[in-house]
């Protein structure tokens, strides 16, 4: 996609880590990757319940909150129309090795894109692409593709929320006691053609079967053994850039250049590539994994989704009401949470909480970065902070349990009541 009236030079962006991370369509994982203290009777449970101590009581008061529609714990699914016509069609990685491609047969490398969405927005198309990359061996002609897909594409929400599964809400809204299940698992796949959903290819580069075998067991013993869920949300902090990546197919493409490029391909396009992307505006993050184990953590987190449960149904029709979400949690003081295949994470948001944004693919040694000036949004850099109100009763009383939800309520509480008896 590329926008007409873009003006201003891509600026480099490089990013931090050599992983993979962005598109705004695929995020899938497995299922051991769900939080281990799950509050049930097991070993685990019993220390997370044995841990919450002087604390315990405090929660007593969430009591008479603790009664939560079910809707508010189940995150929905939106269906969408699968329409691959190549799926199940890919090999495993090991057959790009096996191609017969000799040391210096001439090859070409282009990105490849497809449409994958589409939607209106104030009047106008807005795309979702999915992207990989693409290999032509210029004496036989062959050809290849790799890309990072999800393994279920049958729902878009579940790429981006887990759903809850809750017991008793009661147990949850105490103890923390449900589980989060992920349907984000993704796949790295290889092709020994140009699968037709692909619609549009631009060359990058050239090198040789040499450098193609070597890129094909980059892609098998490093790529495809690490990466194993789709996370289409990146986390952006000024002056850092990005803090924290996503994993899409535009990343896969993005990481799978910069293997080539430490090879010594020279990578260029003849006209600037745009690729989308969703990020989360922070002015921090924090590594959560020993947070989430803890009661306390869990039922943040739980609070967290029951939030953006309030708004599920705008956001499935239009995305963009997710900025809307986030900020009246930030009103409230609802903790954010981000969760990818690796690590977990708190978010610490800050205006304008979130967008989504066309920006250049940025071509090594160019790296990414989600300030860039050259850029086409859905929403507004700067979000309205005077025009979104938390809805009642449940906004202010998912406020209220996180302010009880606190070590120091009960004596806190305590010493009000001592001195309102001496007094």
């Amino acid at each position: 996609l590329k926008p007409p009236s873009w003006e201003g030079p891509a600026r480099p962006t490089r990013p931090g880590a050599r992983g993979s991370a962005l598109g705004p369509w695929r995020r899938w994982m497995r299922d051991d990757s769900l939080p281990r203290s799950c509050g049930s009777c097991g070993s685990c449970g019993s220390r997370m319940y044995r841990s919450c101590g002087r604390d315990l009581l405090s929660l007593l008061a969430l009591l008479a909150l603790a009664v939560v529609p079910q809707g508010l714990l189940l995150a929905a699914a939106e269906d969408v129309e699968d329409d691959d016509d190549d799926a199940g069609k890919g090999y495993g990685i090991k057959s790009g090795r096996a191609l017969g491609w000799l040391a210096d047969d001439p090859v070409e490398i282009y990105y490849a894109e497809f449409l994958l969405a589409s939607w209106v927005l104030d009047r106008a198309p807005w795309n979702a692409y999915h992207s990989a990359l693409g290999f032509v061996n210029n004496r036989t002609q062959g050809k290849a593709l790799f890309d990072f897909s999800p393994e279920d594409v049958s729902s878009v929400m579940n790429m981006v929320l887990p759903s809850v599964d809750v017991q008793s809400p009661v147990k949850s809204v105490l103890f923390g006691d449900y589980k989060l299940v992920w349907k984000d698992a993704a796949k790295t796949q290889f092709f020994d053609y140009w699968p037709s959903k692909y619609s549009n290819f631009v060359k990058v580069g050239r090198t040789n079967g040499t450098v193609f075998h070597k890129f094909s067991g980059w892609v098998e013993d490093v790529y495809a053994l690490k990466y194993h869920a789709f996370q289409p949300v990146e986390v952006a902090e000024a002056g850092k850039g990005n803090t924290v990546r996503s994993r899409m197919c535009h990343d896969f493409v993005t990481d799978a250049l910069w293997a080539l490029y430490d090879e010594g391909v020279s990578l260029a396009a003849s006209d600037t590539i745009f690729r989308d992307h969703i990020i989360m505006y922070a002015s921090g993050t924090t590594r959560a994994e020993g947070m989430v184990e803890t009661m306390r953590g869990r039922r943040q987190w739980l609070r967290y989704l029951r939030g953006v449960g309030l708004y599920l149904e705008e956001i499935k029709e239009q995305f963009t009401h997710a900025r809307n979400a986030l900020l009246v949690g930030f009103k409230l003081g609802i903790p954010v949470f981000l969760h990818n295949e690796h690590e977990e994470y708190r978010v610490h948001l800050v205006p304008p909480f979130l967008n989504y944004c066309y920006l250049p693919l940025a071509i090594p040694p160019q790296v990414h970065d989600p300030f860039a000036a050259m850029k086409l949004c859905a929403l507004g850099m700067e979000a309205n902070m005077t025009n979104s109100t938390a809805l009642m009763p449940w906004g202010p009383l998912l406020a209220l349990e996180e302010r009880i939800d606190r070590p120091e309520f009960l004596p806190s509480l305590l010493g009000v009541i001592a001195a309102a008896f001496l007094c």
